[in-house]
């Protein structure tokens, strides 16, 4: 009899059970789209992968990095020109590259595994400003060479030098007119982003050029067409006029900065030693700031990248003061942080539909049910005992 009793509880559970919606399935992980001609300025990030690996641009056009994996991932360049910090799975980043050029760029928490090509063709309205990349077989595998070892430019423009091998180079004129100095390489012979310095091509004509470390196997030409610019006054910078720098026991931050051509730039001690901001190239130097303390210096007139260390701690505390010229890039200019992916929204049935789940109603219902077969039976065997 007891047996019997309980059919009709498990039949209505079954019903009810049956009745309830499921759950909605979790979805599944986006497939990765071919690329396309409308998904030029856009990549994806896979683990450990870019898709396309390749990616052909147009001169302002923002490339925007979407991480489908499951680990962060970073794009950065190896010339050091941009970064994007860790995009946490399902964020993205965006870059906006103005330069024509190549950009061998790479993750850094996984340099070895990942790595991808962009390349930034000329637009329709003119560049001031060109990348050249020196290039050694480093972690590309390549040969000692320029990309691009041949190239026309407008006076006035900026070339951008980016080193993206394991060793020092220099971009420097046969007949001296310009000089980029060293650029240091990635550290862990290029495994990670190197240093990048630029000139500025005011005079007109046809210049040879070489790498002062390796002049056999380094060469190029760059003519530079229309007229030469006119002697004058400091040309105007999009850079900030006034940037700040804190010296912290022991680093600087931010480690590289960027300013305006002859702009100022504030160093405060926010540690317990003394420190100091002294340019390796050229002679500035804010001399010893004690703790608490600030100073200024003037940054240079001619556009560049210019390394600079603490004095009192060399070894230690070093960076790179930018200088940006007319319409140059800043190199240091980073994408916003990806915002967090939002928790999906609770309403006020504590539901993720804001009402009552289907399983606490199927529960519910049940438990009536069992409450409401228990008060009868225990009705029926009073009667029945009576």
């Amino acid at each position: 009899m007891r047996a019997f009793r309980l059919l009709p509880l498990l039949a209505l559970t079954g019903l009810v059970l049956v009745a309830a919606p499921a759950p909605a399935a979790a979805p599944a992980p986006a497939a990765v789209p071919a690329a396309s001609a409308q998904d030029a300025g856009t990549a994806e990030i896979i683990d450990f992968d870019f898709s396309p690996r390749r990616l052909t641009v147009e001169a302002g056009t923002t490339v925007t990095w979407s991480n489908t994996g499951e680990r962060p991932h970073t794009a950065t360049d190896r010339g050091g020109t941009f970064d994007t910090k860790p995009i946490a799975p399902g964020a993205s980043a965006e870059v906006t590259l103005s330069a024509p050029g190549t950009y061998f760029y790479f993750c850094r928490i996984n340099p070895a595994k990942m790595n991808g090509v962009l390349t930034v063709e000329p637009g329709a309205d003119e560049a001031r400003t060109a990348r050249v990349q020196a290039i050694d077989p480093g972690q590309t595998g390549d040969k000692l060479r320029f990309d691009p070892d041949e190239l026309s430019v407008a006076a006035g423009t900026t070339l951008l030098v980016a080193n993206v091998g394991g060793k020092p180079h220099t971009l420097t004129a046969d007949d001296g007119s310009f000089d980029t100095g060293i650029i240091d390489p990635g550290a862990q012979g290029g495994r990670f982003a190197g240093d990048n310095a630029s000139v500025t091509l005011n005079q007109a004509g046809t210049f040879r050029f070489h790498c002062e470390i390796h002049p056999a196997a380094m060469k190029g030409v760059v003519t530079v067409t229309g007229e030469a610019a006119a002697a004058g006054p400091v040309q105007a910078s999009a850079g900030p006029r006034e940037v700040d720098v804190g010296a912290a026991d022991f680093a600087f931050e931010p480690k590289d900065a960027s300013v305006a051509a002859g702009g100022k730039v504030t160093v405060t001690n926010n540690g317990q030693a003394p420190h100091t901001m002294t340019l390796d190239d050229v002679d500035l130097d804010t001399g010893n700031i004690e703790p608490g303390a600030s100073a200024d210096l003037t940054a240079p007139d001619a556009p560049g990248s210019y390394s600079y260390r603490c004095a009192v701690h060399p070894a230690r505390m070093r960076g790179v003061l930018v200088v940006l010229g007319r319409d140059t890039e800043d190199p240091n200019a980073q994408a916003a942080a990806p915002a967090p992916v939002p928790a999906p929204a609770s309403g006020g049935g504590g539901g993720p539909s804001g009402g009552v789940t289907a399983f606490v109603l199927a529960t519910a219902v049940v438990a009536a049910f069992i409450g409401g077969i228990g008060v009868s039976a225990f009705a029926l065997r009073r009667r029945t005992a009576t």
